[in-house]
């Protein structure tokens, strides 16, 4: 890679980071400093805007990188630790030697060798942001039901399901039936509950608001069993499509794709790698349940029928499948700027396929 000025290695902590130097001449110059905003700012005036700053993925990395992009103005490269763990690999493993080896690592590895991670730009973080609260909210209130619906499975009212907890009035006749402690903790979670439900609510509107804004969104939208916030989270989590070159690399940034173990006649494929953003590989999971269960989901369904039913293929793999259809047809559509038009899937003719097969073998 050519590099103009210094090349900077940044190895980050949660309070502190070191920082690596290497000018044109060679001379390595070493530094640190704190993460705090006073730290940051001390960090941008000992870089030069010619120079090309690398540092590993994580969320303070995202910050700073701004931070640096906002102020020096100079080159800022992300790179996901996961694949550069072989290059780490080393019995004297420190801050300070993590920082000289990335800033090594920029001048010896062209820049379509190295493994970026493309930062968020401020509408996509901020749309991340509200996101993981919102399933931070779900996720508490999930756990808040069990609670709730274990207290009265212990009390031995075991009619009642989880299903009957979710609803405010349900709640409020079934609550009498304890009595004593039992009564007064069922109280406190249902105070909980009420506080979550309502700020659920609240940001369940933001998210709304976002998407009637939003002409990406809205084209998502049109495919079946895409809702507000899986169409949401594809915008803010995938960005720009254009960075792309096919929709298999979309299935392969999701986490979609199979493992591959191949050498000599062996050629197997396992379980999906699951490297992508956990949250938008579970929405798009929910996503192919309801176009495979809804009247107008298309191909989508009849590939979901044909996998499970006509071959025998389990549920599961059958529904990641159709889910990450879903994503690469996402990805089609934000490509071609073209809305979901429904078309019916071609099953093959088993019958034509086995006289094929009988007739290539004869």
């Amino acid at each position: 890679m050519e590099v103009v000025g210094n090349t900077a290695g940044l190895d980050l902590g949660k309070r502190t980071y070191e920082m690596c130097l290497i000018a044109a001449n060679g001379k390595i110059t070493r530094t640190g400093g704190k993460t705090d905003f006073s730290g940051i700012e001390t960090l941008c005036k000992k870089l030069q805007k010619d120079d090309v700053v690398a540092m590993e993925a994580c969320s303070l990395a995202f910050r700073i990188e701004r931070a640096i992009r906002e102020k020096v103005g100079c080159r800022v490269i992300i790179l996901n630790p996961g694949r550069l763990a072989i290059i780490f690999m080393s019995t004297r493993k420190t801050d300070k030697e993590d920082s000289l080896k990335l800033a090594k690592y920029l001048r010896s590895h062209e820049e379509d060798e190295m493994p970026i991670v493309t930062p968020p730009s401020d509408e996509e973080w901020a749309r991340r942001k509200l996101l993981s609260e919102y399933r931070s909210l779900k996720s508490l209130r999930t756990k808040e039901i069990n609670r709730l619906h274990a207290i009265f499975e212990h009390n031995g009212y075991t009619q009642f399901t989880r299903k009957d907890m979710c609803v405010p009035k349900n709640r409020e006749n079934i609550l009498p039936l304890l009595k004593e402690y039992e009564k007064e903790e069922a109280e406190r979670l249902v105070e909980r509950l009420i506080i979550l439900e309502k700020q659920i609510e609240q940001l369940y509107q933001k998210i709304n608001e976002e998407t009637e804004t939003d002409e990406k969104v809205q084209r998502l939208m049109t495919v079946p069993g895409i809702g507000p916030i899986t169409a949401l989270s594809y915008v803010a989590y995938i960005g720009d499509v254009n960075r792309f070159e096919n929709a298999h690399q979309v299935s392969n940034f999701i986490g979609f794709v199979p493992k591959v173990d191949r050498s000599c006649t062996i050629n197997r494929l396992g379980h999906i790698t699951k490297k992508g953003n956990s949250l938008l590989r579970a929405l798009l999971v929910q996503s192919a349940w309801s176009a495979t269960r809804s009247k107008s989901g298309g191909a989508l369904r009849d590939k979901y029928n044909y996998m499970a039913v006509t071959r025998g293929i389990g549920k599961g793999k059958s529904i990641v499948t159709v889910a990450r259809k879903i994503g690469e047809l996402l990805y089609t559509l934000l490509k071609n700027n073209q809305d979901y038009e429904p078309r019916k899937l071609i099953i093959p003719d088993e019958n034509l396929s086995k006289l094929v097969e009988e007739a290539l073998i004869s």
